[in-house]
Formats: structure tokens, C-alpha cells, sequence
């Protein structure tokens, strides 16, 4: 996504996988790898958030836009988790 020099002078982010789907809905995949359910802390919340509006700014927001979350072990839910929507792959879901 552009950096700090694109148009509206806001930092980029990077995102390990995106995934733009043919109904029209969109998911910004991270790669978390943890000896136990990964737990989503609020600073990690934010910086979801802020590459979620990184990437709505840069490509628009015609298509929903999903935060999805691949670990070896899944997420734990919690409030950011929750208030956030994540969806939470296992490493299992990609290579069984």
C-alpha cells in the first residue's frame, strides 16, 4: 500500500496477504505464528484498525473489507477480538 507519500500524506501498512474476492468482499490476511492461541492485545487492536483504513483509503471501500487473522493455533477471543470481527484461520486450514 503507498507509503507516506501517497496522496493524503498518511504512513502505509503492510499486509501479509489480501484476498479480493469475486462477491465483492475483501480480506486483509496477518501470519501470526505462537506456541498457543494467539491473543489480540489493544495496541495490536489499533494497528489492525489502522492498516484496515490504510488499505480502505489507498483501494476504496466499494468491497467489505475483513480482518483475518492465520496462526498455528487460532485466536482467543476477547474484546478487541470481538469488537474487531476477526476471523481466525488455523495453519491446518491451509496445508491439510
Amino acid at each position: 500500500m503507498p507509503g507516506s507519500n501517497g496522496r493524503r500524506g498518511r504512513d502505509g501498512a503492510q499486509v501479509d496477504l489480501v484476498i479480493d474476492r469475486a462477491d465483492r468482499n475483501t480480506n486483509l490476511c496477518e501470519m501470526k505464528f505462537s506456541e498457543s492461541e494467539f491473543v489480540i492485545d489493544k495496541a495490536y487492536a489499533r494497528e489492525l484498525e489502522r492498516k484496515r483504513d490504510a488499505y480502505r483509503e489507498a483501494f476504496g471501500d466499494r468491497k467489505a473489507t475483513f480482518l483475518t487473522l492465520i496462526s498455528t493455533y487460532g485466536v482467543r477471543a476477547n474484546d478487541h477480538s470481538q469488537r474487531l470481527g476477526i476471523r481466525s484461520l488455523t495453519m491446518a486450514a491451509l496445508f491439510d
